[in-house]
């Protein structure tokens, strides 16, 4: 016998196109391009104290600015020549004001006080102080004409000069300290300055472009500010804010570089490029992925890319982490061996927990501009890697064939516990340690654990609906006897449904013993025959017993296209009922390629001339392990159901002729199922129908006695059953 090799799940072109996504995915999260791209800035608080790499000798950008801003600070406004149309009109103002207050002044039948309130009544630019009201009242009519020429003369000098606003007080002050421009008495030196600080305004108007030219001079003649910094020099300490210069001072001594990075480039590269080859060569060598393969390769995809994503944006926010908060340590990025987890198999969820925490830490390193300022301490970035892979085992470990949401909870305390376990050990081995750390480690550790629960129980439920890919929760759901298929059988098909159910007890505990997924031959063994809905009356199973069978009247070749027909009939109502293709494959693959042996022999018998064709299931033949156990599953309990005990082969005769049956048609030949699990399942499958079918005690006859006591209607006592 020829046995071909099965086709593989994952084919190398899909495990290159799988390795060649995660490398371009990640490659963008690692590779410098640039490397001073602004996220330095001034003002950030710097985590540790960076010395000049190399000696420099620079012009400082920062302090040149800074010297010429503090030129053109310095020059003041050019004024607009004085508008002497408003000098005139204050200097008019104020003489009819001091005429005012003469006639006001001059009048007898008033108090001192009643002169002192008429003049304050009085109309002004600015409010008369009282002390200049009480010193107008003061003066003398005689000396009052030469007060108010004086005082209107001032006005008229200090308002022909040009008087910012905030030099009023100053200009009149300045003015009148001058001997010349004094007043002879006190009295009319104090009414004087009054009134001058009530009429005088200011009359400055800059002269916007005579300003800027002088400005632009100014800043021309300010020489570049040259910069030289020794290597080993200090040029930012820890703790210190930093500033446009010390920035300056990083690029130009190497601290930080500027533009494209090729080394760092390089580097990114070959890291994104490891990353992609090694799970894309675990996936075709080891072929984690069930059928569909492509569809949870490309869900597993976007939750590693989207960890990845919100990694290489949240660490350069969370780190470093001076204050011991242990921010960065909360993000959930044992989400992506969860997800992995729920669409793979463990040991690939395994291999993804400690690559992506790994590359995390790795990308959190490459994440800054300036090389270590990422991490507080040697070992933050171990700790990192070890807390992220830990949570993402721990999580994957426990969400591995989950069958219900309640395991999404667990796989949450798990994350904590494994992450917030690693943290307290670098804690304990901390150089510096504070009792409130284990506060915040225990919050960090809780928060990542509910973030990449949440995470992947949101990827598991949307993207498997989006992608279609079948999920154990799917299954669990199409397993119950609710379902409108199964509630089917049960009405129109008694028979066929009390063997979908049999075989699916039968074929999931065998399954169990070779490591095969029980919960899918389970549902794919109750659907199996769903088919027999359609005409279920010409199957052995639903006919009862001492009724004449319909095939009697048909002939041979269409009694078999009518049992052929349940598997073709059973495609169609799976895909109206939209079962997933996991559990429509069982359909035609329970019986692959054999023939209706039972119709085609009688043919021959009869003298027919019989096509093989005719008779024959067009298959496929089984293609995975799980599809093999239901076939063989299905033949071993109807052609043990259907034995005579007298004198009929054991149990055990009869499961070892069907496996020898099938192995010789060669419809084992396609799927991955292996001689020594062949005969664990054998050995399951003896032990099961043995228990079903065991021979019965033989009750003898019954008495005399109980014939009589049944006459007289009593109730004959309970006979014990052995």
């Amino acid at each position: 016998m020829i046995r071909r090799k099965p086709v593989p799940a994952v084919s190398r072109t899909t495990a290159g196109g799988f390795g060649l996504v995660l490398t371009a995915v990640t490659v963008l999260l690692v590779v410098p391009l640039f490397r001073f791209d602004g996220a330095l800035r001034e003002g950030d608080i710097a985590p540790a104290t960076f010395e000049a790499a190399r000696d420099a000798q620079f012009e400082s950008a920062a302090l040149t600015r800074a010297a010429r801003d503090e030129a053109a600070a310095a020059v003041e406004g050019v004024a607009l020549p004085v508008d002497s149309a408003i000098r005139d009109q204050q200097a008019e103002r104020l003489d009819r004001y001091l005429s005012q207050v003469r006639a006001i002044t001059a009048r007898t039948d008033l108090t001192a006080q009643q002169k002192i309130d008429q003049v304050g009544e009085l109309s002004s630019p600015r409010p008369v102080a009282s002390s200049g009201r009480f010193a107008l009242q003061e003066l003398s009519a005689a000396s009052f004409d030469a007060f108010q020429q004086q005082s209107v003369n001032a006005l008229t000098v200090l308002m022909s000069a040009p008087i910012r606003p905030e030099l009023l007080s100053t200009a009149i002050d300045d003015y009148l300290a001058q001997p010349a421009n004094a007043p002879a008495s006190t009295v009319e030196l104090t009414a004087m300055r009054e009134v001058l600080r009530a009429f005088v305004i200011a009359n400055f108007q800059v002269d916007v472009t005579a300003t800027e030219a002088k400005r632009a001079a100014a800043i021309a003649a300010v020489q570049p500010v040259v910069r030289t910094i020794a290597r080993g020099q200090v040029i930012v300490t820890e703790g210190q804010p930093i500033t446009l210069q010390d920035i300056e001072a990083l690029q130009a001594t190497g601290v930080v570089d500027d533009g494209i990075d090729v080394y760092g480039v390089a580097g990114g590269a070959i890291m994104a490029a490891g990353f992609g080859v090694l799970l894309g060569a675990y996936a075709y060598l080891f072929q984690p992925f069930q059928a569909p393969a492509r569809r949870r390769m490309a869900v597993v995809t976007l939750g590693i890319g989207a960890v990845l994503l919100g990694t290489r944006i949240m660490l350069p926010i969370l780190t470093p982490d001076t204050g011991g908060h242990f921010y960065a340590f909360a993000l959930p990025v044992g989400a992506a061996a969860m997800i992995a987890a729920s669409f793979a198999d463990l040991s690939f969820a395994a291999l993804v927990a400690v690559v992506i925490g790994l590359f995390a830490a790795f990308v959190g390193g490459t994440a800054p501009e300036i090389a270590g300022t990422s991490y507080v301490g040697s070992l933050q970035s171990l700790e990192l890697g070890m807390a992220y892979a830990a949570g993402g085992l721990a999580g994957a470990a426990v969400l591995h064939r989950a069958d219900r949401l309640s395991r999404y909870a667990l796989s949450a305390v798990a994350v904590a516990l494994a992450t917030g376990a690693v943290m307290a050990v670098f804690w304990l081995v901390g150089a510096q340690r504070a009792n409130v750390e284990l506060a915040w480690i225990a919050l960090a550790a809780t928060l990542n654990g509910a973030g990449a629960a949440l995470l992947a129980v949101g990827v598991f439920i949307m993207l498997s609906m989006v992608f279609g890919v079948t999920t154990r929760l799917q299954l669990l759901e199409l397993a119950q006897s609710e379902h409108p298929l199964l509630r089917r059988l049960q009405d129109e098909a008694p028979g066929t449904y009390h063997h979908s159910m049999l075989v699916g007890a039968l074929a999931e505990r065998a399954a169990a013993q070779v490591g095969a997924d029980a919960l899918v031959v389970r549902v794919g063994a109750y659907y199996h025959d769903i088919g027999k809905l359609m005409m279920p009356g010409y199957y052995i199973e639903n006919m009862l017993d001492g009724s004449p069978s319909p095939h009697e009247e048909l002939p041979p070749n269409e009694s078999a296209a009518i049992i052929r027909a349940h598997v073709t009939n059973g495609i169609d109502l799976a895909r109206r009922y939209r079962l997933p293709s996991v559990v429509r494959d069982f359909i035609p693959q329970h019986h692959g390629t054999r023939l209706v042996t039972y119709f085609y022999r009688r043919a021959t018998q009869e003298g027919i001339a019989a096509q093989l064709a005719d008779y024959r299931y067009a298959g496929p033949r089984p293609q995975t392990k799980e599809a093999a156990i239901v076939m063989l599953a299905d033949s071993c309990e109807a052609i043990v159901r259907a034995r005579n005990d007298d004198g009929a082969p054991t149990i055990d005769q009869l499961i070892d002729g069907v496996l020898a049956e099938r192995l010789s048609e060669g419809q084992l030949d396609e799927c991955d199922i292996t001689m020594r699990e062949l005969q664990a399942v054998a050995a399951s499958f003896k032990s099961t129908l043995r228990a079903v079918y065991h021979p019965r005690v033989q009750y003898p006859a019954p008495t005399s006695d109980e014939i009589a006591a049944l006459a007289r209607g009593e109730t004959p006592l309970p006979t014990a059953r052995q």
